[in-house]
């Protein structure tokens, strides 16, 4: 995810403090080799917008390993994760109860 300031009398529908605006660049890089990797999805959302609302449209297929900024936490949804197979790696709370796979 990448935060992209703007200009609040231009973009006023994009604010999300008094005196800034803003939008969020949410992408999905897929890697080809080990040097290489490509963006394969990516959403424009407001600033304002919570980042975990776009994990479903990130995460979408199963037999591949996602990884998240501390942003995207969503421990139910990573249980459901868990349970349909998908793979990911993000950095958790101090007080995280992580269950071992099944």
């Amino acid at each position: 995810m990448a935060q992209i300031g703007l200009c609040l009398q231009t973009y006023k529908w994009a604010g999300f403090r008094k005196t800034k605006t803003g939008v969020k660049l949410h992408f999905r890089l897929a890697y080809i080799d080990d040097e290489a990797g490509i963006p394969e999805k990516v959403i424009l959302t407001p600033a304002m917008k919570n980042d975990r609302s776009q994990l479903d449209a990130l995460v979408d297929e199963v037999g591949l390993t996602y990884v998240f900024d501390r942003g995207y936490l969503d421990y139910a949804r990573f249980d459901d994760y868990c349970d349909s197979g998908i793979f990911f790696v993000t950095r958790t709370k101090k007080n995280a109860v992580v269950r071992p796979p099944a």
